[in-house]
């Protein structure tokens, strides 16, 4: 009989954007040529972005942020009182085996693994939703940040805005991810009702 503590193996807390992995979904910018000063000229028409700071710093991904963060304690907490039940459950079976034939043990210890490993899978299920939520979430904002950040390029003198990862050495004020972020708050928000639910309807 398996220990029922492999329940919650890999099922810890999401860690809200924390990673790449948890949603790159961005501006699909293209790379563009370093800024190297005020000898550049047209060039400066460039501006950048930092994109994950827009996302994160954004009305709109502190919204994410905090829902997440909320229905990850709630798994944990969820995790813990199911270890704690299992954990219960095999000690129970272990006690009793002494009374029970073994075919009454194998199929009592069979019917525990096949719960366990249930309630595994659905932790884990729930798990991947947030990080689902959240790869929805970015792809929905990112989907209506466009005319938010062409106001903000052209209230910058910008004529050409991409994502600061793709520049090597840049000039002061080629940055515009803090009047990026403003016209995004003005113009969606939080964002409102997420479409994809945190927990399936």
């Amino acid at each position: 009989m398996r220990l029922a503590r492999w329940l919650v193996t890999g099922l810890g807390a999401v860690s809200m954007l924390a990673a790449p992995a948890l949603g790159q979904q961005g501006l699909g910018l293209s790379l563009g040529q370093a800024v190297e000063g005020p000898q550049a000229g047209p060039a400066l028409a460039l501006r950048t972005v930092d994109e994950e700071r827009l996302f994160r710093e954004s009305q709109f991904g502190q919204r994410v942020a905090t829902e997440i963060e909320a229905a990850s304690r709630e798994l944990e907490d969820e995790n813990d009182r199911l270890l704690d039940e299992l954990t219960a459950r095999e000690a129970e079976l272990t006690e009793a085996r002494a009374e029970m034939s073994v075919e009454e043990f194998r199929a009592a210890a069979a019917d525990f693994d096949m719960q366990a490993e249930a309630i595994r899978r659905s932790q884990a299920e729930k798990r991947q939703r947030l990080v689902q939520f959240e790869e929805s979430e970015r792809r929905r904002f990112f989907n209506e940040s466009g005319p938010a950040l062409q106001t903000a390029l052209r209230e910058a003198g910008g004529q050409v805005l991409i994502d600061s990862r793709a520049v090597i050495i840049d000039a002061p004020g080629i940055d515009i991810t803090d009047a990026a972020i403003a016209a995004m708050n003005d113009a969606i928000g939080d964002g409102g009702p997420a479409p994809f639910p945190l927990t399936p309807p």
